[in-house]
């Protein structure tokens, strides 16, 4: 119980304000670009922090890594409060990724320790994503959005303080662990390809659904129709096997993305989060089933699983802001400027599916003639 309710406190206070940093950019003068760089320098700092310490926690050991880093991320969401222009902002939101880095693979490396189901694990974390999004929406009021996030982090961190040891092989772990990215490269290329095409929709989504009539409750609301769907579905993945999952999950992003630029109305986007629900819910799950289940440097392996991840967070708000700035330069409405973007992550998601899919296709392959 102790570890699903640090997942579930730990993503409601990450989540609570991360959605709606480009509103809040945008309030105080950021435009598309300047917001592409905040995010991509939040993404650098998350980077540098989840491979460092998802390595120091095979190392040192996973209490105390999760520890740490929930009461770091509790003081510095608080900090976000102090943002008035682009340079405050990027600057609380570096140490905001900073922080965050630090706990997530040493979380999901004790959970695998303690024998418990990464799927039903994980679902906590949507759980907690769509609760604070909708809390965050709800308030409305930046200031109290980023004390909310600060509060859930907090609680979080209380709560693993009561954590029971497990026994656990502290590793030694190369600096840079060549073996473990060659032995996971497939699904790390999947996850970069798919992901960067995912960032650059979400640093103008918000945008994009409030320019169709919406305000931020029923944003809200649609981040928790995606959340609760991933919650469900994530219920169902540890029966399935790992690859399998990541196949299904790059494809059905592929038709997710497409379908964002016909949604006109919230009751037309409502289905779409149903489909992203789905699509990132078994991605997710299966990327982190592949890597632990291959590796015994769990936390390294899904430290740099998250790298990857941030890398996406790097390049995809940037190529997201450019396409729109290149859109709008050529006379493109705004909305259709926005939907340019879901067309690029919709190529780069048919790339990533078929990539994997032949890299999975030729491993299978390759057992059964040794078997033979």
């Amino acid at each position: 119980m102790k570890p699903t309710t640090i997942q579930f406190f730990s993503n409601a206070g990450v989540f609570a304000s991360i959605f709606f940093i480009p509103v809040f950019a945008r309030d105080i003068g950021v435009n598309e670009f300047q917001l592409g760089v905040v995010i991509a320098l939040f993404s650098l700092a998350l980077l540098v922090s989840s491979y460092v310490f998802g390595r120091w926690a095979d190392v040192y050991g996973r209490r105390r890594i999760l520890q740490a880093g929930l009461l770091l991320s509790a003081l510095a969401s608080a900090t976000q409060v102090l943002a008035q222009d682009i340079v405050t902002l990027a600057l609380t939101r570096v140490l905001v990724g900073l922080a965050v880095g630090v706990f997530p693979s040493a979380m999901y490396a004790y959970v695998y320790d303690s024998q418990r189901k990464i799927g039903k694990f994980a679902s906590f974390g949507a759980l907690g994503w769509g609760i604070g999004s909708a809390l965050a929406g709800y308030l409305a009021l930046f200031w109290a959005i980023f004390l909310l996030s600060s509060v859930f982090l907090f609680v979080a961190f209380l709560v693993a303080l009561l954590l029971t040891p497990v026994p656990e092989v502290k590793l030694k772990v190369p600096f840079f662990p060549r073996k473990v990215i060659k032995r996971n490269l497939s699904v790390y290329m999947a996850v970069l390809v798919r992901h960067t095409g995912a960032h650059a929709i979400w640093v103008i989504f918000p945008l994009f659904l409030l320019d169709l009539g919406m305000d931020l409750f029923a944003v809200g609301i649609l981040y928790v129709v995606n959340t609760g769907t991933q919650f469900v579905v994530m219920q169902f993945t540890d029966r399935f096997e790992s690859s399998r999952l990541v196949t299904f999950g790059l494809l059905v992003s592929a038709l997710t993305f497409v379908t964002f630029t016909f949604a006109r109305n919230f009751t037309e986007m409502f289905p779409t989060q149903i489909l992203l629900g789905v699509s990132w819910a078994t991605l997710y799950v299966g990327s982190l089933k592949f890597v632990m289940e291959r590796n015994v440097e769990r936390a390294t392996s899904t430290g740099l699983l998250n790298s990857v991840m941030s890398i996406c967070a790097i390049i995809g708000p940037l190529i997201g802001g450019s396409v729109v700035v290149v859109a709008l330069s050529m006379g493109v409405a705004q909305l259709d400027a926005y939907r340019w973007t879901m067309y690029v992550a919709t190529v780069m998601a048919i790339i990533s599916f078929l990539g994997f899919w032949l890299s999975a296709r030729r491993n299978r392959k390759s057992e059964n003639v040794e078997l033979l």
